[in-house]
């Protein structure tokens, strides 16, 4: 299914290339001027009705594109609170993949708050001071990228964490500790800060421009980004490798091998202990988190390889709506995180309906969303055995009352999440 969906929409984007190429081609023939900033652009008189028609549209799907960014990165802002909150709980706290889980949560809920000013004013430069906009530009955007860089490889250190915890469960105890996760954690921050840093240089402030004159154009100067070495190792192929290619690879690879052994345990699932089928349940939590991460890269990734052939692309708007693209299924796949784990996980799901506002959108849900199949054990602490009780206590006298129960700004074409 993914697979039938994801071929159609290239086919799309395929079309309409061939339909834009004629745009492009007509662009260069006029010598149209595409400024720093989409949508702004000044095209001669010459130009047909067709292509400002074209424009027009192209800025209109860019602007839809924004707003259903800024609508999920709302969404990715509550989730992942919660995902942090729950996993950050004492009884989440001891283990490994539960110490990773949170620090994936900081990195995609960081990554949702700072896409809405990054990627919002795009489309609010009319009303933004031109300063603010270079300054959010040239230092907020890097940091964003440093938050994605971040949750790309707490997501490969996960699946490796499932991969040790399922194919070989007896090296559980020496390798996915609580410590240890703390330190890939640490790793991963370095890491991900330490490649990423170059990014404040790429573009410098001009603020020498009188203040009656100024404009993001005018601001905004290329440091790094004018330099074609730059551009081809470090923003292709460094990035290519270490952001896209290996962790893409690694990710395949790993969960290729822990869904064989899922399978080929499901046979004998009933001689299987609680334990292990709670490492398997997990498995396939993650398994489905890495599936979504797959599609949503896959197209950034395509994106990156067609920069190195054809780099003028990314300074027309189907460029920037390309961008807008990618844009949307990055901050998808920091937001929907918290639906596989509502799902796969009993315990989160169960700590989550203690919440009071799951709580309070169960209570006006239709249906009964409350697992009664969960029942206290030894191994549960006093007060989650008190939180199953008082479940099963509110949604027994509410049947008894009633009848039914997450790659560019488009001012920039240099910039990509």
């Amino acid at each position: 299914m993914f697979i039938f969906l994801f071929s159609s929409f290239f086919l799309f984007l395929w079309n309409a290339s061939h339909q834009f190429g004629r745009i492009l081609r007509t662009q260069t023939n006029n010598k149209t001027q595409y400024y720093f900033s989409y949508p702004r652009c000044t095209v001669e008189k010459k130009e047909s009705k067709d292509l400002k028609n074209s424009l027009k549209m192209l800025d209109l799907l860019s602007r839809v594109m924004v707003t259903v960014m800024t609508m999920m990165c709302f969404v990715g802002i509550v989730t992942n609170f919660l995902s942090l909150y729950i996993y950050t709980r004492k009884t989440f706290r001891k283990k490994s993949i539960n110490v990773l889980l949170s620090a994936l949560s900081v990195t995609d809920l960081s990554v949702c708050l700072l896409a809405i000013p990054v990627f919002a004013s795009t489309q609010l430069q009319q009303w933004i001071p031109p300063e603010v906009t270079a300054m959010i530009m040239v230092y907020l955007y890097p940091v964003t990228i440093m938050f994605q860089s971040m949750s790309v490889w707490l997501l490969v250190s996960i699946t490796i964490d499932r991969y040790l915890a399922v194919c070989h469960p007896f090296m559980v105890n020496t390798y996915c500790t609580k410590n240890r996760a703390l330190v890939t954690v640490g790793v991963v921050v370095l890491f991900s800060s330490a490649y990423n840093a170059v990014r404040f240089w790429e573009y410098t402030i001009n603020f020498d421009v009188a203040p009656e004159n100024r404009t993001v154009e005018q601001m905004v100067k290329p440091m790094l980004r004018s330099n074609p070495y730059f551009l081809l190792w470090y923003q292709n192929v460094a990035t290519m490798v270490s952001q896209f290619a290996f962790p893409l690879v690694m990710l395949c690879v790993l969960n290729i091998q822990v869904a064989r052994t899922i399978i080929e345990a499901s046979e004998q699932r009933r001689e299987l202990v609680a334990s292990v089928k709670r490492e398997h349940s997990t498995a396939k939590m993650m398994i489905m988190v890495v599936i979504v991460f797959l599609v949503c890269y896959i197209f950034s990734f395509i994106l990156n390889i067609t920069e190195i052939y054809y780099e003028e692309i990314f300074s027309s708007p189907f460029g920037y709506f390309l961008n807008d693209i990618n844009n949307v299924l990055v901050v998808v796949n920091s937001s929907c995180a918290f639906i596989f784990y509502y799902k796969y996980s009993t315990r989160f799901r169960n700590q989550a309906r203690t919440l009071p506002g799951i709580r309070w959108f169960a209570s006006m849900s239709k249906f009964n969303v409350y697992d009664t199949e969960v029942t206290p054990n030894r191994s549960m602490t006093t007060r989650y055995k008190e939180s199953i009780i008082t479940i099963r206590g509110t949604s027994s006298s509410r049947l008894s009352s009633s009848h039914n129960l997450l790659y560019k700004p488009s001012y920039s074409k240099a910039c990509d999440i």
